[in-house]
């Protein structure tokens, strides 16, 4: 807990979040994830492929997703699995490091273009055969002992893309390579612009402002020479990025060429992909000379490793989308166990103010007793992220690919305005409401002002701490319930009782729906020995029109003399019948709504509709209003109407 707070607080003191009428809605949908199966060692933390390509597979129109060795059909995203081949798994890793759809054959179907750091060692383009069901071949298109991924754009300006390749480190007999895309077999012409910069991290964009893609790299940049085919290309060691907290290396893949603070240079977006920071270099010309000036945009974060652009709030400029990997290097990347996340950024000329997509703080697991169930949706940002409108809205979605599955964030827009164009429903839709202000206190909590105690009761009806209590015992000759002074017609009634015990066994019949008792095959009444209770609430001054308070196998509310009436219709008498038994235990309090009005009655017992628009015929228009004595005077060894009431209001209608 200590460490979620420690993040928040970085969070909102770092870059405030805009939480104000013109933030984006984002609604994430996971499209698949790892199993957690540990006996086949599968777990929620992978392995799973950390990249997506989005492009139309089957030309329906529609765009579609593929991670690795699958591809998930739009709309719906169905899987199609093994589709193609590398992207293979090694222990907790996927061997597929960046991938992009393109075109590589011209023949109108967009393919995949992929990289795998492991066994793969290199790149490869997969062609798209235009059928479902048959997997795509593979070609390979670069070698590298040290790959890290590939990134397109036109590089040579004839109007379709070439591919740059990214390596780890230097090493020799290799250098900085870019891919020309042409127009026939093999497709691809490798070019080598020189050896330095040639590590963690790269990217393409115009710097000096002279038409052409140059490339940039961690500690420099290459500047295109007037055909993009001679080598070598000049470097100009003109910035040396390091991370944030002098520690770690290694630079975002890609590394973004954007005017940030919209001065007509080029400036540079990079990040910190093992380590903390995310930096944007400020391109300055002063008399001829070019320097870039380092800008942090965060530095509380780590493993800003993957960096993409997009008009996320409609605002027609691009705007930052990154996050943080799980468990980069098996945990062992710098800042592995802190919170994972996925920000997008307003980037404001250069002020970089953060959004929160998704923001995880994940627990030790299973490191917590083994109680903490793996998590099903835990968002983590891999090598490759796309942003792209997925549903045709006209808003850039936001495509997810990490070790804890693929999501889709899709991008509904600012809320609605004016607030009221959603209205809640209205309270009385709420089979629960009561309009509670209108309701007249008919018990005070102190004494019964109010109320007829039964004469000669002798003290059996009492006050106890705010509470009508009766131990059945009243001496009474007469009447022994409790009674209202005042009468009254319609009204809706909010009494709340309990029974602080049972008394002896009592034969209990079944009280079927229709209100009949349920028989063996001779006729006879099924009874069963159940624990006795029994009391009521008398409505407008008779027993005839009680709701009964029991524990009886049929519940509470029951209308006892309405149901054992034989001279009504069948429909009235199964009326009177408990819909469900909604009592709570005895001992335990229940909360009763009475309504009635004529001769219909309405009763919730515990938020539930029990009775429902029940007749009781010939009940008078108005009368007092009883808590019944259900005991007699041959039982007061056992009494059987042990009960407290409280809480007892009415509204008058």
């Amino acid at each position: 807990m200590k460490s979620y707070r420690y993040f928040l607080v970085v969070l909102l003191a770092t870059a405030p979040l805009a939480l104000h009428a013109g933030e984006p809605i984002f609604i994430p949908v996971k499209i698949d994830g790892p199993a957690h199966d540990p006996a086949n060692h599968t777990y929620w933390f992978g392995p799973f492929c950390e990249c997506a390509s989005v492009l139309d597979v089957d030309n329906d129109g529609d765009l579609d997703i593929a991670s690795g060795r699958n591809w998930y059909e739009a709309p719906n995203w169905v899987k199609h699995a093994n589709f193609r081949d590398g992207a293979e798994t090694n222990g907790p890793e996927t061997d597929d490091n960046s991938e992009f759809a393109m075109d590589v054959n011209f023949d109108g179907r967009m393919d995949i273009v992929s990289s795998g750091w492991m066994f793969m060692k290199g790149a490869f383009w997969y062609e798209n055969p235009g059928k479902k069901d048959v997997v795509w071949k593979s070609r390979r298109i670069h070698f590298a002992l040290n790959m890290e991924g590939v990134i397109h754009g036109d590089i040579d300006g004839d109007g379709d893309e070439d591919i740059l390749c990214n390596h780890w480190s230097l090493v020799k007999g290799q250098g900085m390579t870019w891919l020309e895309h042409i127009d026939k077999d093999p497709w691809f012409v490798e070019h080598v612009v020189g050896t330095q910069g040639d590590v963690h991290g790269n990217g393409l964009g115009d710097i000096n402002g002279d038409d052409r893609i140059d490339i940039v790299t961690p500690i420099g940049w290459y500047e295109q020479p007037g055909r993009a085919t001679d080598t070598p290309w000049k470097f100009h060691d003109d910035y040396r990025f390091e991370p944030a907290k002098s520690k770690g290396g290694g630079a975002s893949h890609p590394v973004l060429v954007q005017d940030v603070d919209q001065d007509g240079l080029n400036d540079i977006i990079i990040g910190s992909s093992h380590a903390y920071g995310l930096a944007w270099l400020e391109q300055v010309v002063d008399g001829g000379k070019r320097t870039f000036k380092t800008h942090w945009a965060d530095t509380e974060f780590s493993q800003f490793h993957t960096l993409a652009l997009g008009d996320l709030n409609g605002d027609g400029k691009d705007d930052l989308v990154t996050g943080k990997r799980l468990f980069a290097h098996h945990g062992s990347d710098i800042g592995a166990f802190e919170p994972l996340y996925a920000f997008w950024y307003d980037i404001k000329g250069g002020q970089f103010e953060r959004h929160v997509l998704s923001f995880n703080h994940l627990p030790y697991y299973p490191d917590e007793g083994g109680m903490n169930p793996p998590p099903n949706y835990v968002v983590s940002v891999g090598m490759k992220l796309n942003v792209a409108d997925m549903d045709k809205d006209g808003r850039e979605d936001v495509i997810i690919a990490g070790k804890g599955g693929l999501y889709v964030f899709y991008n509904r827009g600012e809320p609605p305005t004016p607030r009221n164009a959603h209205k809640l429903p209205a309270h009385e839709k709420y089979p629960t409401w009561r309009t509670w202000p209108q309701y007249e206190v008919l018990f005070n909590t102190k004494d019964f002002t109010g109320w007829k105690v039964p004469e000669a009761d002798n003290g059996h009806w009492k006050v106890i701490d705010g509470v009508i209590d009766y131990d059945a015992m009243s001496e009474s000759r007469k009447d022994r319930s409790l009674w209202t002074e005042e009468s009254f017609g319609d009204y809706s009634l909010h009494v709340e009782w309990r029974f602080t015990r049972t008394s002896r066994l009592y034969p209990m019949p079944t009280i079927l729906p229709d209100g009949s008792l349920k028989t063996d095959a001779d006729g006879k009444v099924i009874t069963t020995p159940t624990p006795n209770t029994d009391s009521g609430i008398l409505l407008r001054g008779t027993t005839g029109g009680q709701a009964n308070l029991w524990c009886w196998p049929i519940g509470s509310g029951e209308l006892w003399s309405v149901r054992k009436n034989m001279n009504v219709a069948p429909e009235v008498r199964a009326a009177a019948v408990p819909k469900v038994r909604a009592d709570n235990p005895v001992g335990q309090w229940n909360s009763m709504d009475i309504t009635l009005v004529g001769d219909r009655v309405t009763i919730m017992l515990n938020g539930k509709i029990v009775i429902e628009n029940a007749q009781i015929p010939g009940i008078a228009e108005e009368g007092p209003i009883g808590l019944q004595d259900a005991g007699c005077v041959n039982e007061r060894i056992n009494p059987v109407s042990l009960i407290q009431f409280r809480n007892i209001w009415i509204k008058r209608l």
